[in-house]
């Protein structure tokens, strides 16, 4: 019954974007205008945070005549959608639907946000779908995800996935793909005979070392590798060429589901979908990036949910503006690089770089009782937790920490010390991971 739900939904969305054309610079900026308008007035009237917002800053959406008057809108911060969750909650909305979701926030602490249960899921694989087209995607394709799934029931030394349906996807546990693991690996995914990997770059690039390193073949039905959720090195990029002999295909998105992009059939260029939300490049000066290579901070209103409307969004990642678009769409707005989610990596006792896109799980039971924390390493496959706390916390409490710490990186020891102070940047902000081994390649 639920996936009968989730596809009405899918193929309402799919029609749309199969349906609709924008093709000029007028048609983006007039569909877009009309999108920003129908949520500012929703989020004015329904929803607790906007409603003071606006009226503190003398905004009213009757005059809301252009885009540039988002202008007049103030930012949305992490911190701020932390301090004020049950207020940006639309008052109309049916409670039954709300869906709690969680991600890194400032500090990195965990960051609930609210979604909409019933649309979230199946408008994402829209979207999804549409983009990967272009690399010979079609709905119920086989493929492997190494990515942050936790697999249930794994037999150690037999099973590490789970299938996931109706996608036809299988779900791989990236977290125990390792040296010891890898011929069980490479086994079922060549019997699986996958036409796509979809994965984080870090998971997709072990895999490919793994394949190099026992000098055994690519996997023949691959079409493509599919990337996300971590700035790609070109490094990285390149060695999964060689090794996978595929197309590298890289896209854009947030578990906030405010914004969605992904690199041109033809080159790098990321272009951003303009029925997904609204997408501002901000500059130093705190105005549109509109030069060649001008270096700004993504933010984001998305048009899909009206659980919880985040306008104006503060990504904290920052990209590198582009005049030109993509051949695909030229008149969509697009950015030559993302420059933020720039990843570190854990060094395993093998030697085995893994990435730090997890380091918060640990911390997802207790966020309030935490100021930050801050990992350090200094030697392969062991790792020192300092934890600034509100209050000490106990001995339970710690052990929990490490054993949650230890299920996500396997080859690893960690010590846990709580401190009275983690020092910022320059910038004013936290070093989740201070990674003192050098040459991880």
């Amino acid at each position: 019954m639920y996936l009968l739900f989730c596809l009405r939904y899918y193929l309402r969305k799919k029609r749309h974007l199969n349906k609709s054309r924008l093709v000029t610079v007028k048609d983006v900026e007039q569909y877009q205008f009309k999108k920003l308008k129908e949520i500012i007035e929703y989020s004015y009237k329904n929803v607790p945070y906007y409603t003071e917002l606006f009226s503190k800053n003398n905004f009213h959406p009757d005059n809301f005549k252009s885009l540039e008057d988002v202008k007049k809108i103030p930012y949305l911060t992490k911190d701020i959608i932390k301090k004020n969750q049950e207020r940006l909650i639309s008052g109309v909305f049916p409670k039954k639907y709300l869906k709690i979701e969680h991600t890194g926030g400032t500090t990195g602490l965990p960051m609930d946000f609210i979604l909409d249960k019933r649309t979230s899921s199946p408008y994402e694989m829209a979207f999804l779908e549409k983009m990967w087209k272009r690399i010979g995607y079609k709905l119920f394709d086989k493929a492997i995800v190494l990515r942050q799934d936790n697999v249930e029931k794994i037999i150690e030394g037999r099973k590490y996935w789970k299938m996931k349906y109706p996608q036809n996807w299988l779900i791989m546990s990236a977290f125990h793909l390792n040296i010891d693991t890898f011929p069980v690996f490479y086994k079922k995914i060549l019997s699986f005979k996958p036409k796509f990997i979809i994965a984080f770059p870090s998971n997709a690039y072990l895999l490919a070392k793994l394949i190099k390193m026992n000098n055994l073949q690519n996997i023949p039905s691959l079409k493509a590798v599919i990337c996300s959720s971590e700035n790609m090195y070109e490094w990285q990029r390149k060695y999964m060429e060689e090794v996978y002999k595929v197309r590298i295909f890289s896209y854009y998105g947030h578990s906030e589901k405010c914004v969605i992009a992904s690199e041109c059939s033809d080159s790098p260029i990321y272009e951003f979908n303009p029925y997904y939300g609204f997408t501002e490049l901000i500059n130093k000066n705190n105005d549109w990036c509109t030069k060649e290579d001008e270096r700004g901070e993504i933010v984001v209103t998305g048009f899909n949910n009206f659980a919880s409307p985040l306008i104006r969004y503060k990504t904290d990642d920052i990209g590198i503006y582009s005049a030109k678009g993509c051949n695909d769409n030229p008149s969509w707005f697009a950015i030559k690089k993302i420059e933020g989610r720039i990843q570190d990596f854990l060094i395993d006792k093998d030697g085995i770089p893994k990435t730090y896109i997890h380091i918060d799980r640990p911390f997802w039971g207790i966020q309030d009782k935490l100021y930050a924390y801050q990992y350090i390493q200094n030697t392969p496959g062991k790792v020192l937790l300092n934890i600034h706390a509100k209050e000490k916390l106990d001995n339970r409490e710690i052990e929990d920490i490490k054993k949650d710490f230890l299920k996500v990186y396997i080859k690893f020891e960690i010590e846990v010390k709580q401190v009275n102070y983690i020092a910022r940047t320059k910038s004013g902000k936290f070093r989740y991971l201070v990674q003192n081994i050098k040459n991880i390649t």
